[in-house]
């Protein structure tokens, strides 16, 4: 029986911590090894904000991996919004261009298709970056989620999809327990070696600010997402993935070996349970979503050098002759990450 471990680390340095969890959880040797760090970079947002990964962390993180000899490469792929930002600019807000020390990359230009027939996503795109590297380091953050409770270190590896893409699977499947099959599935295509979850400065349902100070590290994000249920103070099988992991026997607790303390965050507040809960959030996710899906790339040709990176990056080959075809469009935004020239922009159009 494989157990899967997990380590609770709190009153230590984050250097001190970083290097206890890789020495437990990591390689033996890291040198020359092509690691991504992936931090969860959701939208731009101040660190204060408490819901992005803390640049500390980041850091701490990426300078470990550099000492050890390893080849570092920092991404994400967030959701893109109003502003048309990329997540060059994204990161920057976050503060992980700092944190990264020059190891930042835009993972979003790249993606690769990915065929499974028998799931219920058939099939998707996930950036070349997260399918290239030797190990791939998840740093995702402890926090509520509306439409799943928690989201932690499997709705953390959502971000392995391309920006735009996401709110396209949001629209696919906007069943509350469907769209934590599909989490599930994206999860297992590429899972990541290392899980170091940000648990020290968080905010709850309510906005109330708290700061354990600790790192909550594993090998399996259901492991993971299992033991930060417990801290929060709710039963794991609350959070709908936890719980279709267990029904699919794809992970039990009884194999979670425990390193370190797991003990409640006082007064921490989840997302608020009543009935038919479920049903107006989805109706409310499904709307939501086929608004946003309305913001198609739009190309400015006034300020195309018909350069053809574009058409060279697109997944599924809709944009030919500077001419974007919608209906093909899978609005993954790549050609937005790519254009040197900053031709193309996201805008609401009818289609």
């Amino acid at each position: 029986m494989i157990k899967h471990k997990v380590l609770i680390k709190e009153d230590e340095n984050l250097e001190a911590a970083i290097a206890g969890i890789f020495q437990t959880l990591g390689p033996a040797k890291l040198r020359k090894k092509r690691i991504l760090v992936k931090p969860n970079m959701l939208r731009s947002a101040n660190p204060d904000d408490c819901v992005v990964t803390d640049p500390r962390l980041l850091r701490a993180t990426v300078d470990f991996l550099l000492e050890s000899g390893a080849e570092v490469v920092v991404g994400d792929n967030p959701m893109p919004d109003s502003r048309n930002m990329n997540e060059l600019e994204v990161a920057q807000s976050c503060g992980f261009t700092d944190a990264a020390m020059g190891r930042f990359r835009n993972i979003g230009r790249y993606s690769k298709k990915i065929v499974r027939k028998a799931n219920l996503l058939k099939e998707l795109y996930i950036s070349r970056e997260v399918l290239d590297c030797d190990l791939l380091v998840s740093l995702p953050k402890f926090k509520t989620h509306e439409l799943t409770i928690m989201t932690i270190a499997i709705k953390n590896h959502f971000g392995v999809i391309p920006g735009g893409q996401k709110l396209y699977i949001h629209s696919l499947f906007p069943k509350i327990n469907d769209f934590s099959k599909v989490l599930l599935e994206i999860y297992q295509t590429r899972p990541p070696e290392i899980i170091i979850v940000d648990c020290l400065n968080i905010v709850d349902a309510r906005g109330k600010k708290f700061s354990p100070g600790r790192l909550i590290a594993g090998d399996n994000g259901h492991a993971v997402d299992y033991t930060c249920a417990l801290m929060a103070g709710v039963s794991p099988y609350h959070i709908p993935t936890v719980r279709i992991a267990r029904d699919e026997k794809i992970f039990s607790p009884d194999n979670i070996e425990y390193h370190g303390v797991v003990k409640n965050i006082d007064g921490y507040t989840l997302p608020f349970t009543f009935p038919l809960r479920n049903t107006i959030v989805e109706l409310f996710a499904r709307f939501f979503y086929q608004i946003l899906l309305k913001r198609v790339p739009v190309i400015n040709h006034a300020r195309c050098t018909r350069c053809s990176s574009c058409e060279n990056v697109c997944p599924p080959r809709a944009i030919r002759k500077q001419q974007i075809d919608y209906g093909a469009c899978i609005k993954c935004y790549c050609c937005l990450e790519i254009c040197p020239n900053q031709a193309i922009r996201i805008k609401y159009k009818t289609i």
